[in-house]
């Protein structure tokens, strides 16, 4: 039947209609389409160009198939079954190996050449004259009959073709016709004494991928065509265990034969990795290769042996800062000034951090309504050390509680802290805490902490306190910036505006440096 194809396509052009073509390779500015002499392509001819977007639908599993206008192309090469295109800078930089193409204007069936001799008059189908080429009705009656035969058993085949015969007996194409029924009378039989071997009618497809695979290796998968016809195009969807969408990566065919892709570096994340492949036959329906979109393959992810002391790295911090802070434009008696130090291990445990270290807060504490009449103010100390626990309720939640103890102007004194983050400890995230310390005040703070800059870490502050002497209330506004100056050190330096009212208020700045490993 195939060889009757290729007769009738030759014989009869209008009987075939346009067949897809696709972008094969792409090579610098170049690329390459299956179009070539063979199907009238010529230098100078303009091509369209097409994304084929395929999904298969998740509720009747059914593959939904559409196509989007990429741009126009110009044939520069043509060969026998392949040509060479050029295309706009910015179209290239968009198109992709099995995009679709197809000629701006699909060229016109060839007639045959009308003959020099006198025009025979005219006869019926059933003349003796011979034909000099075939006429329309011919052509039209063999497409009938094409597609008549196209889904019927072998017998019932032939005896189509020996109706078309009957009717046209002078067509060009009786001895192929004659050939083909022959073969196909022959076909009942040989499948019955099992003399005849039948010829694969669709695509044996193979698809070789790893089982397991590590962090910081490709990918690779290939395609392999064991029997059948050879795929116009294959691809391969994946996407990370748990997300919700496929990507897709579009496979390419090599010398050999067979279709390989690699997928991208940031598709080996642990646990694993869901995939299934897809082909594209010769008639552009689409052929399963392996999997899903419903029932997945799957790759197990795994961390290299040499990367199973990364989670150990980063666990230690040491920081140091301190903070001026004036509530009355450096009048001296509403002002204080904190310097911390501290030590922080992480456990990557239910506690995931353990933080202690010791300060120093010294001020001078005015109430409000004395600020411009009393220049002297309440002085204030206290000397403390303190500890930290941070619990992880989940990657992006913990809780921290921190308490401190030391030594007033009083005698011993304490103080508490408790702390909700939301986010990541090192990126961006939501940090709300509340504190007390006797005989200071009270402390209410929000800040959202971001690193949208590498190597740039900010943050802004808002207050709401009543330090240093624990009676009015004054709100702090503060923005802090840092700098990684190497992957063990970051400085940062900080700015802040504070008020009581309207006509107390003042700036604040800090200063601190921090060594990780």
């Amino acid at each position: 039947m195939m060889r009757l194809l290729l007769l009738l396509l030759l014989a009869a052009p209008a009987l075939a209609a346009t067949r897809p073509a696709y972008v094969l390779r792409i090579e610098g500015s170049d690329a390459f389409v299956d179009l070539g002499r063979a199907d009238a392509a010529a230098p100078g001819e303009r091509l369209r160009v097409y994304r084929v977007v395929e999904a298969r639908h998740p509720t009747t599993g059914k593959v939904v198939r559409d196509r989007f206008f990429l741009g126009e192309v110009e044939v520069l090469e043509a060969g026998e079954s392949l040509s060479r295109i050029a295309a706009p800078d910015e179209l290239l930089a968009r198109m992709e190996v099995g995009d679709e193409v197809e000629p701006v204007n699909a060229p016109e069936p060839r007639e045959r050449p009308t003959p020099t001799t006198p025009a025979a008059p005219k006869q019926g189908p059933s003349a003796s004259a011979p034909s000099s080429g075939a006429t329309d009705a011919e052509r039209a009656a063999l497409r009938t009959a094409w597609n008549a035969a196209l889904k019927l058993p072998p017998a019932e085949r032939a005896k189509v073709w020996e109706e078309f015969l009957a009717a046209w007996p002078q067509s060009e194409l009786t001895g192929p016709i004659r050939s083909e029924i022959a073969l196909l009378r022959q076909a009942p039989a040989a499948t019955a004494s099992g003399k005849g071997t039948a010829r694969p009618t669709a695509s044996v497809l193979k698809v070789s991928a790893p089982k397991v695979a590590l962090t910081d290796e490709p990918i690779v998968l290939s395609l392999a065509n064991l029997a059948g016809p050879m795929p116009r195009a294959a691809m391969v969807h994946w996407r990370e265990q748990g997300s919700p969408t496929f990507r897709t990566v579009h496979m390419v065919v090599e010398s050999t034969g067979h279709f390989r892709a690699s997928l991208p570096e940031d598709a080996a994340v642990e646990p694993a990795l869901e995939y299934y492949v897809e082909a594209v036959d010769t008639e552009g329906a689409t052929l399963a290769a392996a999997g899903s979109s419903t029932r997945p393959q799957r790759i197990d992810i795994r961390r290299p042996p040499r990367d199973e002391r990364v989670e150990y790295l980063k666990r230690s911090r040491v920081r140091i800062s301190d903070e001026y802070v004036d509530f009355n434009r450096f009048k001296g008696n509403d002002v204080y000034n904190l310097f911390e130090a501290d030590f922080l291990y992480r456990i990557y445990t239910a506690v995931h951090a353990v933080r202690v270290g010791f300060g120093s807060y010294r001020g001078t504490g005015t109430p409000r309504d004395q600020l411009d009449v009393d220049l002297t103010g309440r002085p204030v100390t206290y000397t403390y050390g303190f500890t930290e626990l941070e619990l992880r309720l989940h990657p992006s939640l913990a809780v921290l509680l921190k308490g401190s103890a030391g030594v007033n102007r009083s005698g011993l004194s304490g103080g508490f802290d408790l702390g909700l983050r939301i986010g990541s400890e090192t990126g961006t995230s939501l940090l709300i805490r509340g504190a007390t310390i006797a005989n200071i005040g009270q402390r209410g703070s929000l800040t959202l902490a971001w690193d949208a800059v590498k190597g740039w870490p900010m943050s802004g502050e808002v207050v709401v306190t009543n330090e240093p002497i624990g009676e009015d209330l004054g709100v702090r506004l503060i923005y802090t910036v840092g700098r990684s100056v190497t992957p063990w050190l970051d400085v940062s330096g900080r700015v802040s505006y504070q008020l009581r009212d309207i006509n107390h208020s003042g700036l604040g700045f800090g200063l601190g440096t921090t060594f990780h490993w």
